[in-house]
């Protein structure tokens, strides 16, 4: 596939052009007709932004690229922080990848310079990949300077230099290297590459272009399947625990109506296996049982203040012995007198002191 690119030039000569594959497909002066990217495509089409040179400061900086990302930040801003005049608050900082030399291109650009592009891009209805001083734009020769005069100004280019200054400054600054002039065609034939992999997108940081997120539809597919697959699997479960707990129930229930039928003389039908039993037991003379002295019991002891239930057990003669502790004899009294109200035989026993409260025994029967 063919890398696609829709450059802008922003400055006193502005104009844009289509690249594909290194040619160029298109080429207009003005912004006034500028097409949207196309993103629809198997290769989208990324949007350059070349900005004037004029307002970049280009140096190189030795920082190794075995740096972390977050420590060559920090580098680039202590460097920048050694050639810049103005405060690094108001300066935009972004450097580019390492050569061989471990060296990369610092860029320093007001905040303001760069906030304004990007707003200019913005009304033009793009929202660029990279953001490139033109300086950059020219291929570095292998020694000397490359210059290219345009708009009235010398854009220069070095191995290790790139700037863009009037004709006179220019000259001071090259002083006796060797120039190569070039024209706008000899940059527009290596354009390309140059975009492909370019010494430094001022895009960093601040303002580092935002992931734009794409809902992907087989996805959403993919998910959809998965969240209706774990619902029936959750389904199937309930009602496997369901079915379990049913048969469960039943066979309880059959168990019970056995049990009734061998206690119940006769030729009975069990309908009702408790109130049968019951009944069973009412005609053999049998009083409460151990549910309903104990349920009185506790009721008695709930709703005395500051007495505590210790210990309960139930005797072979359809009795129980309690064991109550209370902070002295006038709660146990009291306990006394709920468990007499609720129609219980109480016989009290020895009380005696333990851990600073009175723990009293008691037999408590049916009438």
């Amino acid at each position: 596939m063919s890398a696609r690119y829709l450059v802008i030039f922003l400055g006193d000569e502005p104009g844009w052009m289509r690249i594909a594959d290194g040619r160029t497909l298109v080429r207009r002066s003005g912004l006034d007709d500028v097409p949207a990217a196309d993103e629809d495509s198997d290769e989208p089409e990324r949007v350059a932004l070349v900005v004037p040179g004029s307002e970049v400061a280009l140096h190189w900086a030795e920082i190794p690229a075995t740096l972390a990302p977050a420590q060559a930040r920090a580098a680039a801003r202590i460097m920048a922080d050694e050639v810049s005049a103005e405060p690094l608050e108001a300066q935009h900082i972004a450097a580019g990848p390492a050569d061989e030399d471990d060296e990369r291109c610092l860029a320093i650009v007001s905040r303001e310079r760069m906030t304004a592009w990007l707003a200019e891009a913005e009304v033009l209805g793009l929202d660029p990949d990279l953001v490139i001083p033109e300086p950059l734009l020219i291929a570095p020769p292998e020694a000397g300077v490359r210059t290219l005069r345009q708009a009235g100004m010398d854009v220069v280019r070095g191995p290790k230099r790139a700037f863009a200054a009037e004709p006179d400054i220019a000259a001071l600054l090259i002083g006796d290297e060797a120039i190569e002039p070039i024209t706008a065609e000899d940059v527009e034939r290596d354009l390309g590459s140059t975009l492909s992999e370019p010494p430094l997108n001022l895009r960093q940081g601040d303002y580092a272009k935002r992931r734009r997120w794409t809902i992907d539809a087989g996805f959403i597919r993919r998910v959809a399947l998965l969240a209706a697959t774990i619902l029936l699997v959750t389904l199937l479960i309930q009602l496997t625990m369901i079915a379990r707990y049913s048969f469960g129930a039943d066979a309880l229930e059959r168990e019970v109506a056995d049990r009734a039928r061998d206690a119940i003389p006769g030729n009975v039908e069990i309908g009702d296996p408790d109130a049968q039993l019951r009944a069973r037991l009412a005609e053999l003379g049998a009083g409460p049982g151990y549910g309903e002295l104990a349920n009185a019991a506790f009721g008695a002891v709930r709703d005395t203040a500051g007495v505590e239930l210790q210990s309960i057990i139930y005797a072979a003669d359809n009795s129980l012995q309690l064991t109550a502790a209370a902070p002295g004899q006038p709660e146990l009294d009291a306990l006394q007198q709920r468990m007499a109200a609720a129609g219980l035989l109480v016989t009290p026993g020895g009380v005696r002191d333990g851990g600073g409260r009175q723990i009293a025994d008691y037999v408590v029967r049916a009438p």
